[in-house]
Parts: C-alpha cells; sequence; structure tokens
C-alpha cells in the first residue's frame, strides 16, 4: 500500500493564519484532486481556496463517511487529517502521488499516517 505522511504541528491554513505560499499550494492542490473543483493554485489563500476547504469539510461529513467537520473554511489539523487518510486509503484519487506525499508534509495533521 502507498505511504502517505503529514507533519503534525503544521499551522492552520485560512484567513487570518500565515499562509505560507507552498502550504496553500498544497492545499489548494488537495482541493483540486478532491472536490474536482479547479481553482488556480497560486499559493494564496482567498475566496475560492476558502470555498474549496469548506467543500472539502463537506464531503468529508457526508459524501466520505468520515469524520464529521464543521464547514468553517479553515484548513485545520482535522481537516488534514481526513484528507491525508482520504489520499492513502483511495491513492487513485490524485493525479500525481507523488506530490500529493510531499504535499501532505505541508498540510495540518493530528498524526503521521505512515503505511
Amino acid at each position: 500500500m502507498p505511504s502517505a505522511q503529514a507533519d503534525p504541528g503544521n499551522p492552520t491554513v485560512g484567513y487570518g493564519y500565515p499562509n505560507p505560499g507552498l502550504q496553500v499550494q498544497c492545499v489548494q492542490y488537495f482541493v483540486n484532486q478532491l472536490t474536482g473543483l479547479h481553482i488556480l493554485e497560486d499559493g494564496r489563500f482567498g475566496p475560492q481556496t476558502e470555498y474549496g476547504v469548506k467543500r472539502i469539510q463537506q464531503l468529508a461529513s457526508t459524501s466520505w463517511a468520515a469524520a464529521p467537520l464543521k464547514a468553517d473554511g479553515y484548513f485545520g489539523p482535522a481537516t488534514g487529517q481526513v484528507v491525508i487518510e482520504r489520499v492513502k486509503k483511495y491513492p487513485w484519487l490524485v493525479d500525481n502521488f507523488q506530490k500529493a506525499t510531499t504535499c501532505a508534509h505541508f498540510v495540518p495533521s493530528y498524526t503521521i499516517v505512515l503505511n
């Protein structure tokens, strides 16, 4: 089984947070891969990225039967954990698993997820 991991302690992505460019790009990548949206992966947190994060949170709470997440538009550890676990369980959902694995290091999560 492929491995994916995240680094606990990464800051939340969203309005009011530092939002480093690479971290936001990785959130945008996961939004595009897991929601079917096509937002610009420009590393800048704005309304489209916020909408995409809310969409991930809604899907996780309903269609994915994962942990219930508040659709607040903040990509924090709970959202990151669900995203990383989904990619690990269904690696074919992303177009580039190597990129997903790299991006997993830049999003917040609760634990390191290994194979």
